[in-house]
């Protein structure tokens, strides 16, 4: 299936079933918002390959995430602030740069759930229940239990969340990784080796003390 839609490049990763907050502010962009919100309120995200995110044209990654816009609030100090939710995966096909902001011809991709999938899935939840509660621990709310989808793609949408510390490369190559079993093989090798250093910090730190394990984008 293809879609034409407005493209937003960013220094950042969107996973589909994240929430991602923005700032609209360049004129572009607020052109850009009009029509996403005449239209079916979508468009795509998409790490920068090359360029800015912010001024001069960027070049974005061939494989991006659909965003749709959930909320609009008021303008604040020249910014509009909307909040977005990561829907599919896509592949570019063509872009358009005849308008001031990036327009592409896109193939939304099929989730391909394959049979080890289950099996990825299940060693996930292990580490990822394994990390979560390292954090939890860290900030002395040793009471919580985290509540983790069962299903393979619930789970990965999940993950869009969680990994939202990596660095972006980390993310992107997550995010184009093929079948759903590889990318949540690749999610699980990342969360054991934060978990590690998680563990680490908290005995040097001891609990209470909130440190992050990941480096800012």
């Amino acid at each position: 299936m293809s879609e034409t839609i407005p493209i937003f490049p960013l220094n950042t990763v969107l996973f589909p079933g994240a929430l991602m907050p923005l700032r609209i502010f360049e004129p572009r962009y607020r052109q850009m918002l009009e029509r996403c919100l005449d239209g079916n309120g979508r468009f795509g995200v998409a790490l920068i390959k090359s360029g800015k995110e912010v001024g001069a044209s960027a070049t974005p990654y061939e494989l991006g995430t659909i965003a749709r816009i959930e909320r609009v609030d008021e303008e604040n100090n020249g910014s509009i602030p909307i909040i977005a939710r990561g829907m599919e995966r896509f592949r570019i096909v063509s872009l358009d740069y005849s308008l001031p902001y990036l327009v592409a011809d896109v193939r939304l991709l099929e989730e391909l759930v394959d049979e080890a999938a289950e099996i990825a899935a299940a060693h996930a939840r292990e580490e990822v229940n394994r990390y979560i509660r390292l954090l939890l621990a860290v900030r002395g709310e040793w009471h919580r239990q985290p509540e983790l989808p069962n299903d393979p793609l619930g789970l990965l949408h999940f993950l869009g969340t969680v990994l939202l510390g990596l660095s972006a490369e980390i993310r992107q190559r997550i995010l184009e990784a093929e079948p759903v079993s590889n990318r949540l093989e690749m999610a699980s090798t990342v969360l054991s080796e934060a978990a590690g250093q998680l563990e680490k910090n908290v005995m040097r730190s001891g609990p209470g003390e909130d440190r992050s394990i990941f480096g800012a984008n």
